[in-house]
């Protein structure tokens, strides 16, 4: 084609070329005649045939270009970033900024010590294309789009399998756990499901069982995890008393764990302010004080444990005092609903929040240390109601909502065919898929 366009072009040039000639010649017998302008028409070429050839030209210099684009494989260091990423293999900040200013940058800027990423550039470092692999199912993708970028997110299919496990206390929750082929993962969100009804360290005897029904996550037939669990079913009190679970969901979003009655599992306080530690000393109407020397009422639980051991506090409510206290040393008080208090004291140093701040159950308000008169690193609980002391122990903590009118029809059903299934299961049977 472009052979017959050069040819076509020489032609029509030569036959203007003489016919100029022709007119302004002065030995032409027409030279006093009057020039009349001729219209002569030109050979249109073919437009079609130019813009596939145009497009195949483009689509070949682009294939090119990306052959040549340098792939560099960067691992985010402490401190690391997006920016000195890029700076490390000479992007310029201002692609940077660009890249910051979109709508979705977060998912490339929001990155953790020891995630990769893969980078291409072309022969003059600008930047073509990033790949961000957030986990195994999850990918961020930016690529170039003109003078700009474009950000894409990349999930992959996962199927979900459901899963039974059932196991006999012999040793310890965990290790029966294990052995029943429960991950630590699923150990650790059984003990969430029943944080305000058991305490799996104290509580459990020889001889009391746990089933769980839970999900499991595969890819491309390969397993990559657990996902939540949908019911279980937990003995204490060496069998006497049983304690069921069902998970509540709307579409995807789960909104809470519930027992066979509807009641919710979750309670208006934790059972306990911190996470697997001993308790030194109960609630006593009388004790001897270690340090001071004579007996006085202990009117908390103390729990031992390592300096800096995260303190949660156990309902949601307001700080209403942080400070320093003679007994207490740092110490911290919440109000909650009205005629509940909770005290936190001898703390190491304190959590962010500070007097006024509204915490919600579960916060992170200090650490546990041995200010004041302790003698040893622990956290002093206290539980009062209108002012009076309780023991912690042995409250009866009032529950959180029920489940709400519009999922009760629905929850039943569902609650019902997973109780069933439950009772299927012998502990004995370890593991098993559920069909």
């Amino acid at each position: 084609m472009k052979s017959t366009l050069v040819r076509n072009k020489f032609s029509w040039a030569t036959l203007t070329v003489l016919v100029g000639l022709f007119l302004i010649s002065p030995h032409s017998s027409t030279a006093n005649l009057p020039l009349e302008r001729t219209a002569l028409p030109l050979p249109q070429p073919d437009q079609a045939k130019i813009s596939n050839n145009a497009s195949q030209n483009v689509q070949d210099v682009t294939e090119f270009s990306e052959a040549e684009w340098q792939e560099h494989t960067i691992k985010i260091p402490k401190n690391g970033s997006l920016g000195t990423a890029l700076a490390s293999i000479n992007v310029s900040a201002g692609t940077t900024h660009k890249i910051t200013q979109l709508k979705d940058s977060r998912l490339l800027t929001d990155l953790r010590v020891g995630d990769t990423l893969t980078i291409w550039v072309d022969k003059y470092a600008n930047l073509q294309k990033i790949l961000y692999p957030k986990s195994k199912t999850l990918r961020y993708e930016l690529q170039k789009q003109g003078d700009s970028f474009e950000i894409r997110t990349i999930e992959e299919q996962v199927e979900v399998r459901t899963e039974v496990a059932t196991g006999t206390i012999t040793d310890s929750f965990y290790m029966d756990g294990k052995r029943a082929g429960l991950s630590a993962k699923t150990i650790m969100n059984l003990a969430d499901v029943y944080t305000w009804d058991i305490d799996f360290i104290r509580e459990l005897r020889q001889g009391d069982t746990f089933k769980v029904i839970y999900e499991t996550h595969y890819l491309n037939n390969e397993y990559i995890g657990d996902g939540e669990i949908i019911a279980a079913q937990v003995t204490t009190n060496n069998q006497r008393e049983i304690h069921n679970a069902f998970r509540l969901k709307d579409g995807d979003k789960t909104i809470g764990y519930y027992d066979e009655k509807g009641k919710n599992l979750k309670k208006a306080f934790l059972r306990n302010p911190v996470d697997y530690v001993r308790i030194t000393s109960t609630f006593k109407p009388k004790r001897f004080h270690p340090v001071l020397k004579k007996w006085r009422a202990h009117r908390g639980v103390d729990y031992g444990g390592p300096i800096g051991t995260p303190i949660h506090v156990t309902g949601n409510g307001k700080i209403v005092f942080r400070g320093w206290g003679r007994g207490y040393g740092n110490y911290i008080k919440v109000q909650h609903a009205g005629k509940y208090m909770t005290v936190y004291g001898h703390m190491s140093r304190f959590g962010k929040y500070k007097k006024g701040d509204w915490v919600k159950q579960g916060d992170t308000i200090g650490y546990i240390g041995m200010t004041g008169l302790a003698t040893g690193p622990h956290l002093h609980y206290e539980f009062r109601i209108n002012g009076v002391h309780k023991d912690p122990l042995k409250m009866k903590f009032p529950s959180a909502n029920p489940v709400a009118k519009k999922y009760q029809t629905g929850f039943k059903q569902q609650s019902q065919l997973m109780l069933s299934q439950l009772e299927r299961y012998s502990p004995d049977l370890q593991m098993a898929s559920f069909e």
